[in-house]
This record gives structure tokens, sequence and C-alpha cells, in this order.
């Protein structure tokens, strides 16, 4: 299973749970406040891969005509 984390502005991280059989992901995401409560919650699945993808209006915010750019990193929630 891989995790995508869509980060929102005020602290909204959505969820979305990713198979490798398409029947089995799940259609909606699950809302979080931060991203340990996300690594909490799934602590026990043991994901193969976490995404963190990032949203920022930033460019709305001054002006400028929305980049439609995103952040995505993938983050290591290996245990050691």
């Amino acid at each position: 299973m891989e995790l995508v984390i869509n980060s929102h502005e005020g602290d909204i991280y959505l969820v979305c749970e990713q198979n490798l059989n398409p029947a089995q992901s799940k259609s909606h995401p699950k809302r979080f406040n931060s991203l340990s409560s996300v690594k909490q919650h799934y602590q026990q699945q043991h994901p193969d891969k976490v995404w963190l993808i990032h949203h920022s209006a930033y460019d709305e915010m001054c002006g400028l005509p929305s980049s439609h750019s995103e952040m995505k990193i993938e983050l290591d929630w290996s245990k050691h």
C-alpha cells in the first residue's frame, strides 16, 4: 500500500490509500491535523511508500496566475 498525503493550508492533511489492486483502494480520503497523527494512525499497516504533496497558494496571494505546481516528496517512515 502507498499513502498519498495532500497538505493544505490550515493544518489539513488529506490521506488517500493506494493499493496495487485498484479494487481495494479507498476512494474517500481521511482527514488529519498533522503528519504525526497520520504516521501514528498507519504505524501498524507499514505502507510501502508515503508521499507528501504540498499545495501552495503563494502565487495567487501575490497576484500572480496560479502555477498549478506542487511539491511532491517521498517520506521515509521505515523503522530503524
